[in-house]
């Protein structure tokens, strides 16, 4: 009978930061519901720079905006005016992954106004990094939106050849194929990624497309904020400019008809710089939200330091 013999230290490794990283966002999750600020505030990290994106805005257009907070004050004033606006009753998590150094949950989210009582809910994305101690360092987070209204031109792909074996529209559910189209399209941007190609990210993007995701071309350690195709053009551009990507490797995978989650992992070769030739690896988990036109229009994620391999 064969084994799966996977060592138990690297087994344990895994679920010890996997359960610190849990333990950590459901500890920031039960002081959103208690709704004290100071208290929610020392579920952050003790130390910045923090990486949160969690006032998402859609355009009369249709295109995205994702502004972004890095440091503790303008965190507690972004809780002050949620929480002061509205109570968080309950989250009730449809899907979780809990990596080393985040969770990611798609989950609903239950609300009360405060000005007047009535209840609400939504579908909501969020990933919480972690890193390896105490507090979370970031939440980034999208409440779902109907694909109709996102996107800066009505459009949408057009359907495979009736010929083509490969790519013919699975028959059933509507939202099957639409699965289908984002994991394609999100392991198209992958593969852009492997091969260097800004051209071949940039086509996976809709116009109206905002990011939010850790900036390698600035060693900030939190997230480059872009807005347009020519802001990603020309990020990607300084990207690779600054890293050759040798390899990625997608460790976790998600495609629903309504976003692709993915965790990668990164290894490249500094082409500039301290460091120049150095090869190095880091982790990034993202979600990307397609449009109306079926490519993507929300990019959200954060993404681990780069070290040596």
């Amino acid at each position: 009978m064969p084994l799966i013999a996977i060592a138990d230290e690297v087994l344990e490794s895994e679920a010890g930061a996997a359960r610190n990283a849990g333990e950590q966002t459901q500890r920031h999750i039960v002081g959103e519901i208690a709704g004290l600020i100071p208290e929610l505030m020392e579920t952050l990290a003790p130390q910045g720079p923090y990486a949160y994106t969690i006032l998402p805005k859609v355009h009369p257009d249709g295109s995205v905006s994702l502004p972004v907070l890095t440091t503790a004050e303008e965190i507690r004033e972004a809780y002050e005016m949620i929480r002061g606006m509205s109570e968080l009753m309950q989250v009730s998590t449809l899907t979780e992954i809990r990596g080393a150094w985040y969770t990611f949950q798609d989950s609903i989210s239950r609300t009360r106004l405060r000005h007047n009582g009535q209840y609400g809910a939504s579908q909501t994305l969020a990933i919480f990094p972690t890193g390896d101690e105490f507090g979370i360092t970031g939440e980034l987070v999208w409440a779902r939106k109907p694909r109709a209204v996102l996107g800066a031109r009505e459009s949408v792909l057009p359907p495979p050849a009736d010929d083509d074996p490969i790519h013919a529209l699975v028959s059933g559910p509507a939202d099957t194929a639409e699965r289908e189209q984002v994991f394609l399209l999100h392991a198209a941007y992958v593969e852009a990624l492997r091969n260097n190609d800004t051209d071949g990210v940039v086509a996976t993007l809709n116009a109206g497309v905002a990011s939010a995701i850790r900036d390698y071309v600035n060693p900030t350690g939190t997230l480059a904020m872009l807005e347009g195709l020519d802001a990603h053009r020309a990020y990607y551009r300084a990207f690779f400019d600054a890293f050759e990507v040798i390899s990625v490797l997608a460790l976790d995978r998600i495609a629903q008809d309504w976003y692709a989650f993915a965790e990668l992992r990164i290894t490249a070769r500094r082409r500039t710089g301290e460091g120049e030739g150095e090869v190095v690896r880091f982790n990034t988990a993202e979600f990307h939200v397609p449009a109306n036109d079926g490519r993507f229009i929300a990019r959200i994620g954060h993404g681990t330091e780069p070290q040596a391999a």
